[in-house]
């Protein structure tokens, strides 16, 4: 039963490369279009990589849960982070409109720290808790420069909390 319980840690990882993969590419998308041309959708590239990350998620997710016999407290404590996170970042994406995306993605940035910070707590793993930390560095930067480098900085903390912990966490083989 114990040994049932025990979760790898590295199953964890295909979240944090799908996500970081597909947010540094829409990012670096977004940020080509929005200084290099004059094409008005530079957005464009968010969209359509989230939407597909969503699927892709639930996918994956789906079969995962099948093969999960039982749920880990860590488990269960991972599950209502990101979840929490998703709505958290729907709902500050719904403000945009209002405030503008050179006022959420400050706060997007950080929502990144918080996230892979406590992952890495609860996972036991010091590259996500370092790479939410420098996530929180770098959204606090991103409240003082443009939208333009503020997509730079998006590049930055998803490289450093979810693609270089994502591949470190592939190799891992620790359990929980």
């Amino acid at each position: 039963m114990i040994s049932q319980t025990k979760t790898k840690i590295s199953d964890s990882s295909i979240f944090y490369l799908l996500w970081g993969w597909l947010v540094l590419i829409a990012a670096s998308i977004n940020y080509y279009l929005l200084n290099f041309t004059n094409y008005e959708y530079h957005f464009i590239a968010w969209p359509i990589l989230m939407t597909l990350g969503g699927i892709l998620s639930g996918i994956i997710g789906a079969r995962k849960g099948k093969d999960r016999k039982v749920q880990t407290f860590i488990g269960r404590a991972l599950s209502y982070l990101w979840g929490a996170f998703t709505v958290t970042l729907i709902l500050s994406l719904f403000s945009m409109p209002m405030i503008g995306p050179e006022g959420v993605y400050p706060f997007i940035i950080l929502l990144y720290g918080l996230g892979t910070f406590i992952s890495g707590g609860l996972l036991k793993f010091s590259p996500l808790i370092w790479g939410g930390v420098v996530s929180w560095i770098l959204g606090v930067v991103a409240i003082y420069v443009s939208f333009s480098d503020q997509l730079l900085l998006i590049i930055g903390a998803i490289l450093f909390s979810y693609i270089l912990p994502g591949y470190l966490l592939s190799k891992s083989n620790k359990n929980v």
